[in-house]
């Protein structure tokens, strides 16, 4: 395999950001020749539930369950075991670090019997933007509120951190090389698509080069009128 197509294949998270079974299936399987990690977030598993576990498995692809758990420790805690009991395809699953040092170390705890699943935390969201901060009576500015949950969840436990590809060049250097970084609101040439509510974006080689773990990649792909010249496209300018 071209050495870019293998660094797209390594690196790159599709996010399965859609609404049907059909969807889920037809993305799943033009991309699965270059792609062995997808994304299910809640609009998708709100829509379908483990069902959709299983249209990902038939490519031998691995999950990436993005339902942001964010309740009381135990529930978190019994949420996520159930995940690492049942679906073996599920590699990283989010919790939100604002919920707390005892629900992210519930968390890990939860999965620890699985040596291939990791818990990452989300620190703030690339759709919020530092306008909105004193709205949510947050005094910090937004790039010290993520470093502050950052350092949160890394203390509880967490393999990693979901954050802007703005903020993870500051991460890998505040937590070393041990760290998962994953980075949504990845862009093409920074180009937003449409009604684009990210809004701390960055190009997948910006992103690897401030040292992200995975690129998390959505829109830019499924909204494509050919995801696959896209695709070919991204490897070629990582």
């Amino acid at each position: 395999m071209d050495k870019k197509l293998a660094l797209l294949k390594e690196k790159t998270i599709v996010a399965l950001d859609v609404d049907t079974l059909e969807e889920a299936e037809h993305f799943t399987r033009i991309l699965s020749p270059y792609i062995n990690k997808f994304k299910v977030g809640s609009r998708l598993f709100s829509a379908l539930g483990p069902a959709v576990f299983k249209c990902i498995e038939k490519y031998d692809a691995k999950i990436f369950l993005d339902l942001k758990y964010h309740d009381i420790p135990s529930v978190v805690g019994s949420s996520c075991k159930v995940i690492a009991e049942n679906h073996p395809s599920v590699f990283l699953i989010t919790v939100h670090a604002s919920g707390g040092l005892a629900m992210i170390a519930a968390a890990v705890e939860a999965v620890e019997f699985r040596d291939d699943l990791d818990i990452v935390a989300v620190t703030a969201l690339t759709s919020l933007s530092s306008s909105e901060m004193g709205l949510l009576g947050i005094s910090l500015t937004l790039e010290d509120w993520a470093e502050k949950l950052g350092d949160l969840a890394i203390d509880a436990g967490a393999a990693g951190l979901v954050c802007s590809p703005r903020e993870v060049e500051a991460f890998r250097l505040r937590f070393g090389k041990a760290p998962i970084f994953i980075t949504p609101g990845i862009r093409p040439e920074n180009k937003r698509q449409g009604r684009d509510d990210q809004t701390r974006t960055r190009t997948p080689a910006e992103a690897l080069d401030a040292g992200s773990t995975y690129l998390v990649i959505g829109r830019p792909i499924y909204q494509s009128e050919d995801p696959i010249a896209t695709l070919k496209a991204i490897a070629e300018n990582l």
